[in-house]
């Protein structure tokens, strides 16, 4: 929905140097600043934020979907495929999927499918649940590597929200390869929430900033890094 990610940051609380991951059925990856931003190369959208500042984000078209859709293949439920991924065994050579199942936008590949790499008779179900964990988290980063590169600073906490963040292996895999650790925030309906706090300033006759700072949500859980 449009607008969604701007109430979400909101909602959970996205201070400067904080970045925020978010798996739905496609992925975002965004932070927020007080400057204006602009990319060039058309990788991250510098979109205005609900507080007069900026809400620089990257956004790719393949995530939960594909976690889904490498379970069905599996013939598991979401929980047995977390269980089989981080039950696999973190083989420099294992299998790597380019997980662009129905194109992508970031970058912009519309024709482009995924593909698995790296198959041997030795692999198994659980390196294949990995791989389609490892395809969309590595999207995401390479995604806050394109705001890094802006200048935009991404030394706070790192927040995973959306359906995907209650899945153990995505935090995991983030923590992992951005070497942070990985919150989660007690907003599960964090859209829902920043559209609450934008009426609640408006009826405190109060900025969204600061009761945005005030009613910043508790962390639920933070996962480090292997």
């Amino acid at each position: 929905a449009l607008g969604d990610q701007h109430l979400a940051a909101q909602g959970i609380g996205l201070g400067e140097g904080d970045v925020a991951y978010s798996l739905g059925t496609s992925g975002v990856v965004f932070a927020t600043t007080p400057d204006p931003v602009a990319d060039v190369t058309g990788a991250v959208d510098g979109v205005a934020n609900v507080t007069g500042g900026y809400l620089p984000l990257v956004c790719t078209l393949n995530a939960t979907k594909v976690t889904d859709t490498i379970a069905r293949l599996l013939g598991v439920d979401h929980r047995e495929l977390t269980d089989l991924a981080l039950a696999a065994p973190l083989d420099p050579e294992r299998p790597v999927l380019a997980a662009y199942l129905d194109g992508e936008r970031s970058p912009r590949l519309p024709s482009a499918r995924g593909m698995l790499a790296g198959l041997t008779t030795a692999t198994g179900r659980e390196q294949l649940a990995l791989a389609a964990f490892e395809g969309v988290a590595l999207g995401l980063v390479r995604g806050e590597r394109a705001l890094a590169a802006l200048g935009i600073p991404t030394t706070g906490h790192t927040i995973a929200i959306g359906g995907g963040a209650r899945s153990l292996a995505y935090r995991q895999m983030i923590a992992d390869l951005t070497q942070r650790p990985v919150h989660t925030v007690d907003a599960p309906e964090g859209t829902a929430r920043g559209a609450a706090i934008q009426a609640a300033a408006v009826h405190r006759g109060e900025t969204v900033a600061a009761v945005t700072a005030a009613w910043r949500p508790a962390t639920t859980s933070v996962t480090e890094p292997a």
